[in-house]
């Protein structure tokens, strides 16, 4: 795959009126090297909406002309266009860019509010300002409905993308606040130096009919992952997570359905690992970003994550992001970015993109990194399972134990006993579940792996046993003070007592 110097072709907007905005672009800059020519500050509204004149006077318009008279883009005498309806494109501003990605920073309003009331279905007229920006170099982008993503699901990085010519990647560096948007910032930069290695959290809802495409999407992620050597834990049940459930060093979430966070995300301990991406899939998961506790996507940076996505309004299903091609795109080394918008399929749309949309998790292939501690252990693993590709399944986590067994690591354990519930195994994962329980006296690893122990129980048929195995921990005074121990109850109520 081709190199791109991303930060080179990048410009940063802000708004000078809102505090701590320019601070922060500032700040970003400094980090990815963007010349201090390329921060734009333009001033706009401080409310989180906009109406679409103020978008097109206070944001559309200043750009256009920045764009030209900075030589951002080379111009294109004007083409007739055609709406973006069945094969349609509009034809661009611009016959190359010099700026390829622009980066909204937290002060400027993210939604284009609806004008005339109750409009045709597909021809809305409220919109993300950020998805309204990706295609600022087109001629007459419209202002009711989406228009086809050229881009969406094309096997090239952007700027080798022939179609990508008056088109813009779009990121936002927003939140709850502004120490949360300095922290994603650094959280991605380190990511990137140190290798991002973890696991992935799956939580399906077990949705049919018109929401089973959601469903396959996560399902296709899942097998990404596993592909990839991270180890995956798939929630199975309707329901969002348990609250307490231990997810430890969450690198990758992606789960629906429900209006705002709760269960195990929600949890006061609960926090993902450095560098994470993190997704809930709902109509409204970014109609609120900068609260902590209010819809998903800020309380997911609250939780650590150093990106996630959503729907300012609704976006209707098919035209949000595609787990299963974002996910594809990022293990191939594509940046947030790019894959993000490589997996809409609508611009001129509901959606935005949270987080630098420079990071590029994977830029160096998975496993690149063997790390210290915890991380290497997830190295090991992944070297494994990537190394024996060609391999059965059966002989992977054959290799892995004898891996486990050698150097003593409990948790690899643990990680090949995901892999056998991945795979509907649950008898195999309860068997290693229970050897890695015996070789650690750590106490909250001990209740992780009689939490997931009890699970794999449930999933094999055997509810007797996992009551059981809860009521024994329950009773254990050894597990009165940690953290985790509400997911027993939960799960027990959740078996019928």
């Amino acid at each position: 795959m081709a190199e791109w110097d991303a930060a080179a072709e990048t410009a940063v907007v802000f708004n000078p009126d809102f505090p701590g905005s320019s601070e922060l672009a500032n700040y970003y800059a400094e980090k990815r090297h963007i010349p201090k020519e390329r921060l734009i500050g333009l001033r706009c509204s401080q409310e989180d909406s906009m109406s679409r004149g103020e978008f097109d006077s206070q944001l559309r318009q200043p750009l256009l002309k920045l764009f030209e008279s900075n030589h951002w883009w080379i111009a294109a005498p004007p083409a007739p266009g055609k709406p973006l309806t069945g094969d349609g494109i509009r034809s661009p501003l611009a016959q190359s860019s010099r700026v390829r990605v622009l980066v909204l920073m937290r002060g400027v309003p993210f939604q284009i509010r609806r004008g005339p009331p109750n409009p045709k279905q597909s021809e809305e007229d409220e919109a993300s300002v950020d998805s309204e920006l990706t295609v600022l170099g087109l001629n007459h982008p419209p202002a009711k409905g989406g228009m086809r993503n050229p881009y969406f699901d094309q096997q090239a990085r952007f700027p080798h993308f022939q179609g990508s010519t008056g088109l813009l990647i779009v990121g936002r560096l927003d939140g709850p606040d502004d120490p949360t948007v300095k922290r994603m910032i650094d959280d991605a930069i380190h990511a990137e130096q140190t290798g991002l290695l973890g696991r992935a959290v799956i939580d399906l809802a077990q949705k049919a009919g018109a929401y089973q495409e959601g469903e396959g999407w996560l399902q296709s992620s899942a097998d990404s992952f596993r592909r990839a050597g991270i180890p995956v834990f798939i929630d199975r049940s309707e329901k969002v997570l348990l609250d307490a459930w231990p997810l430890p060093d969450t690198i990758l979430y992606f789960g629906w359905y429900t209006d705002h966070i709760t269960g195990a995300l929600a949890s006061p301990t609960f926090r993902f690992k450095r560098g994470a991406i993190a997704c809930h899939l709902h109509s409204f998961s970014a109609s609120i970003i900068r609260s902590h506790d209010k819809a998903w996507a800020g309380p997911l940076l609250s939780k650590g994550a150093a990106v996630t996505f959503g729907n300012v309004f609704e976006p209707y299903l098919s035209l949000t992001l595609h787990f299963d091609i974002f996910n594809k795109r990022l293990l191939e080394g594509y940046t947030v970015g790019e894959a993000a918008w490589n997996a809409t399929p609508a611009l001129s749309w509901m959606n935005v993109v949270l987080g630098d949309p420079l990071y590029r998790p994977f830029g160096k292939g998975t496993g690149a990194k063997l790390g210290e501690g915890a991380d290497r252990d997830y190295a090991l693993y992944q070297g494994m399972v990537q190394r024996m590709a060609a391999d059965t399944d059966a002989r992977i986590k054959t290799a892995l134990t004898e891996l486990a067994e050698k150097r003593k690591k409990l948790r690899l354990l643990e990680l090949t006993a995901l892999m056998s519930a991945l795979q509907s195994k649950h008898p195999e994962a309860i068997d290693l579940l229970e050897h890695a329980g015996f070789a650690t006296r750590d106490v909250a690893d001990l209740l992780r792996l009689q939490l997931y122990r009890a699970e794999m129980l449930r999933r094999a048929e055997k509810a007797d046993d996992a009551r059981r195995l809860l009521r024994e921990v329950l009773k254990d005074d050894a597990y009165k003070n940690q953290p985790a121990l509400p997911a027993a109850e939960a799960l027990l109520q959740d078996m019928g007592g």
